[in-house]
């Protein structure tokens, strides 16, 4: 199943590079009884990337600009410390797409006896709501959404959606993280083989792209500018509903490397104010990597 978002920024409509991963999720693959309340599986994705279960004492910040996060889920439960809800200020922040949660849970589940397992345990999530009950946003509230992310201190920005617009004020907002060195990693977009989506087509922005089990760059990815390509196809993750589903997209893969880039900072594998270390972790981390683009 595939759908494009509708995006209303004043009065223009604009067509969403959201091919997010419930773009993509069949429904029907969700995972609601059992075996993963009986006992914790490590998917092929995890065991790709390589994850740790190490808990250190430095943590890394992430901020996870979404549809929200369901953090009473159980492999969720105690990773997000602040929330901002830029859709509507006036609401607590609440995953009520499943997009936001199914991100979190590849980047930091839990490695308890159940479900799975994220690719670090030392992240604290800053869980940013720019995406509605329909997975769809605004541009100012993305761009408020990563000024929050600022203010907070954050380390990673991770940005599992994208337009197909270039909006100077977006890449504005985007150049001033980079400048205060922080981590900008966002999914390339699930075009068919089209351009890519930003604000991942942005210079110093991790664009990352999708592979399959075999390794192969999945039929749904953009091509274009790709820093990196990682697992987003048969993902099993958390969802909303505090069970789990199987999804596929970039989206996916966008998590995959933020969850390794936080496992690289914390532990000490990566400085992360140097950004030609980050460069050369990619580089020996990641497979299809075009190693002259990211963070010249």
């Amino acid at each position: 199943m595939q759908k494009i978002g509708i995006i209303l920024c004043g009065s223009i409509l604009i067509a969403l590079v959201i091919i997010l991963m419930i773009n993509t999720i069949s429904r029907d693959k969700t995972i609601d009884e059992n075996p993963l309340t009986e006992k914790q599986i490590i998917g092929w994705g995890s065991n790709y990337i390589g994850y740790d279960t190490a808990v250190r004492k430095k943590k890394i910040k992430v901020a996870i600009l979404d549809s929200g996060i369901n953090r009473e889920h159980e492999d969720l439960q105690n990773k997000v410390v602040k929330s901002f809800n830029a859709v509507n200020k006036t609401k607590p922040t609440q995953d009520d797409f499943g997009h936001g949660t199914n991100v979190a849970g590849i980047i930091t589940a839990n490695d308890n006896d159940v479900g799975i397992v994220g690719i670090s345990q030392n992240v604290e999530i800053y869980d940013v709501k720019v995406l509605d009950s329909q997975g769809v946003g605004e541009v100012k509230d993305v761009i408020e959404g990563l000024r929050w992310a600022l203010s907070n201190n954050v380390d990673i920005v991770n940005i599992s959606f994208g337009f197909i617009k270039d909006y100077p004020e977006l890449k504005k907002m985007i150049n001033i993280l980079l400048s205060e060195h922080k981590i900008v990693i966002a999914s390339a977009g699930n075009n068919i083989g089209g351009k890519v989506d930003f604000p991942a087509g942005y210079t110093g922005v991790i664009s990352v792209g999708s592979i399959n089990l075999n390794g192969k760059v999945d039929a749904l990815a953009s091509e274009g500018k790709i820093d990196a390509y990682a697992p987003g196809n048969e993902i099993i993750t958390t969802s909303r509903n505090g069970n789990y589903e199987t999804v596929r997209g970039t989206s996916f893969s966008a998590a995959y490397v933020t969850g390794a880039l936080a496992k690289g900072i914390s532990s000490k594998e990566i400085n992360e104010q140097n950004r030609k270390s980050i460069k050369e972790y990619l580089t020996e981390n990641f497979t299809e990597i075009n190693r002259e683009a990211v963070l010249q």
